[in-house]
């Protein structure tokens, strides 16, 4: 019988706290913010939460993360797709780990779902491009302070596809779109200032932010794949995890989504310096009650 393979938090101590009491305590007082009424009527198969580091985007997940309080249990996996920011990668990446660690314990992946997934012409099994990834880590914490005993994980790097490739990779999680899985997208919005080398515009840029991220909300809240495409295309936005969404939106769901957008900041809304800003959202969709009953 093999050891299994168990990939060590690369995160803790810096994005989040290293002791597993004060991350228990931090976690959950994140996941307190959350506000259940905001849910769609129906049940939730799609979650998008940011994953900087929890003092600055750790409120905002929290309040996606916790609409899943009662809910979380329930799932059969959770797919978490993310961007690659450390790896260069032409297909969607999911690791061969048998878990991943966190100072509040470890959350098993779906070996056989990554498995499912691997034998896809856009999928690949490139364990190296997870090592230092936060995307998919950073979201780990805020599920085990849901539930002691999570539903196993499937992470997914998803790089810039081609439309053939990302309908493609879209067969091999459409059976997952039937209400038992929950995918999580990773994501941050614009990111702003010299050091991400975009800076659209240098004028009431707290306002004019927002109007970019808004863009982005409204095609999810459109629940249209193209439209985020084609947004993406014509503003440049450095939303880090576009392709995630776009495959998330692109999959053969049973029904048009409810979606609803819970929760939104900025970093520079802490100290009011707009010249280096990075935007987060949470936003939920739900597949409609006739549907998920």
């Amino acid at each position: 019988m093999r050891s299994a393979a168990v990939r060590p938090s690369a995160l803790a101590g810096s994005w989040y706290p290293g002791s597993p009491q004060a991350l228990r305590k931090l976690a959950t007082g994140l996941l307190a913010g959350a506000e259940p009424e905001r849910l769609p009527a129906g049940r939730p198969v799609v979650l998008m939460v940011p994953h900087a580091g929890y003092a600055y985007s750790g409120r905002v997940a929290g309040r996606g993360w916790g609409l899943l309080r009662d809910l979380v249990s329930g799932y059969r996996r959770i797919v978490i797709l993310a961007p690659n920011h450390h790896a260069a990668l032409s297909r969607i990446s999911t690791p061969r780990w048998d878990a991943y660690a966190t100072p509040l314990g470890e959350v098993a992946l779906d070996r056989d779902a990554c498995e499912h997934v691997a034998h896809n012409a856009s999928f690949t099994r490139d364990t190296h491009a997870h090592v230092r990834e936060h995307a998919e880590e950073i979201q780990l914490p805020l599920l085990q302070a849901l539930t002691d005993d999570p539903p196993p994980i499937v992470p997914l790097l998803v790089p810039r596809l081609s439309r053939a490739l990302r309908y493609v990779a879209a067969e091999a999680l459409a059976p997952w779109c039937d209400g038992t899985t929950l995918f999580v997208v990773s994501t941050d919005l614009t990111h702003y200032g010299s050091v991400f080398g975009y800076i659209p515009f240098r004028d009431c840029v707290p306002d004019r932010l927002r109007e970019l991220d808004q863009g982005v909300l409204d095609a999810f809240l459109a629940w249209d794949a193209e439209a985020l495409l084609d947004y993406g295309r014509r503003t440049g936005i450095t939303m880090c995890g576009l392709e995630a969404a776009a495959l998330v939106m692109s999959l053969p769901w049973p029904q048009r989504l409810r979606a609803d957008v819970v929760d939104y900041a900025r970093s520079a809304d802490r100290d009011g310096d707009y010249t280096l800003s990075v935007s987060y959202a949470a936003a939920v969709a739900c597949l409609p009650p006739a549907v998920a009953a």
